[in-house]
């Protein structure tokens, strides 16, 4: 799968803040998407429908996504180095 800014955007979601309920999700198309590549999984919370969360494969492409980090935490701290850094150059 070719993961596009959507697909970043909903993985992230996933990943750092899931499971995420359908109305939280930023990208519907995206979370479909990355169901059918096995990265996202549909889940039930507290006997509520409607929820999305990453799977390990999931996890796995975010952590390749952000400086092949061997950690979650670390793709993460990467993944906000780079957001600074854009940050600062768009200054």
């Amino acid at each position: 799968m070719n993961i596009s800014g959507k697909h970043i955007d909903t993985l992230v979601a996933l990943v750092e803040n899931g499971p995420c309920w359908d109305g939280d999700v930023p990208s519907k198309s995206a979370r479909d998407e990355l169901i059918e590549a096995g990265l996202a999984v549909r889940v039930v919370v507290k006997l509520e429908d409607g929820y999305t969360a990453a799977t390990y494969a999931g996890r796995e492409a975010y952590k390749a996504q952000f400086g092949n980090a061997d950690t979650m935490q670390e793709a993460k701290a990467s993944r906000l180095a780079g957001r600074a850094i854009s940050s600062a150059k768009a200054r």
